[in-house]
């Protein structure tokens, strides 16, 4: 998916004004957003471009083909020059950790990329990263975590709760926040459970874009879905998983959290688009804590493909960022 958006995001650039936001309150905790406005012409024009282009199939064929580019896009330019940036290594893999230079906020976010636990930070996740430091003046901790099919579920989270363990040691966990889109943000849930169920501090929230909640890909709403999005295909992704996954059971709440226990976590809010195949779990995780009284912040944007929110200049984009924002800034 990224190596196709990288191809189309130089015909999709533009200044945008954001849409209006229409938000309902479910409870005193928890909100309910589904974007009521029309689609952009630059969302049609790249998912149409990504069904000519057969985007669909592209995690499946460079599997297949063990074509994986697995480095991590080098940080941005813009980013070095205008704040401070500390690169440390663990296991030699590398951990950026960025921060304005001035007003610094106490407010911390652990992001996790997504990738299908294949790829690697993108330049996507750099921009996206950048605006939330512009907006929020938080320091961004972004590692670059072992990627399947080398690195399996047990030693990514052995890898993440070496760095979170250490943040919780320098920051109060009420201004920690864990960000993850796709497989980062299955990985951001499935991290939560593990702290709980270990006894550790947690985050003060989960915010999770597009997750990746089910590697097996198995629930039957799915293939409704499928047939509107034009760029993760089912069997690619269930590939990715199985090899993420390594011998730990695809129903294992550390490779599909959508089957782990919801009590007993941070605020958690999510953020899906309907022409996403991974919009299916998203509202079945919706279903799950709403019957077991757990409250959930839940936006979502009809016609709206996979990761759209790391496209800046999308219309929807910025909606979707200026909501994340205030989630942070709370």
């Amino acid at each position: 998916m990224r190596i196709f958006i990288s191809s189309l995001i130089i015909l999709t650039m533009g200044i945008s004004s954001y849409s209006q936001i229409r938000s309902q309150q479910i409870s005193d905790s928890s909100q309910i957003y589904i974007h009521s406005k029309k689609v952009s012409l630059k969302s049609q024009f790249i998912q149409k471009a990504a069904a000519i282009f057969g985007a669909k199939n592209l995690i499946e064929k460079k599997i297949n083909k063990n074509e994986v580019d697995q480095k991590p896009a080098e940080l941005p330019k813009s980013i070095k020059t205008n704040f401070d940036v500390i690169e440390t290594t663990k296991k030699g893999r590398k951990i950026w950790t960025v921060k304005p230079r001035n007003k610094v906020s106490e407010k911390v976010i652990l992001y996790l990329h997504g990738g299908a636990y294949y790829w690697n930070i993108s330049k996507y996740n750099w921009s996206f990263a950048e605006r939330l430091i512009q907006e929020t003046n938080a320091t961004v901790v972004m590692p670059d975590y072992p990627l399947a099919p080398d690195a399996n579920c047990d030693q990514v989270y052995e890898f993440v709760a070496e760095i979170y363990e250490e943040l919780i040691t320098r920051h109060r966990p009420e201004n920690i926040i864990l960000m993850g889109e796709s497989a980062g943000g299955g990985l951001a849930l499935g991290f939560s459970m593990f702290l709980r169920n270990e006894n550790k501090n947690q985050p003060s929230q989960l915010i999770l874009l597009a997750p990746w909640l089910d590697v097996s890909m198995n629930n039957p709403d799915i293939l409704a879905v499928d047939k509107k999005d034009k760029i993760l295909g089912i069997k690619g992704l269930q590939m990715a998983g199985i090899g993420y996954a390594g011998q730990t059971k695809l129903d294992n709440y550390k490779v599909s959290p959508i089957y782990g226990d919801l009590a007993d976590l941070p605020q958690i809010s999510i953020f899906v688009g309907t022409h996403d195949l991974l919009l299916a779990d998203a509202r079945k995780l919706k279903e799950n804590a709403d019957k077991s009284g757990v409250s959930i912040n839940y936006f979502e944007y009809p016609k709206m493909f996979h990761v759209w929110i790391l496209l800046n200049k999308l219309k929807e984009a910025q909606v979707a960022t200026s909501q994340i924002i205030s989630l942070i800034n709370d």
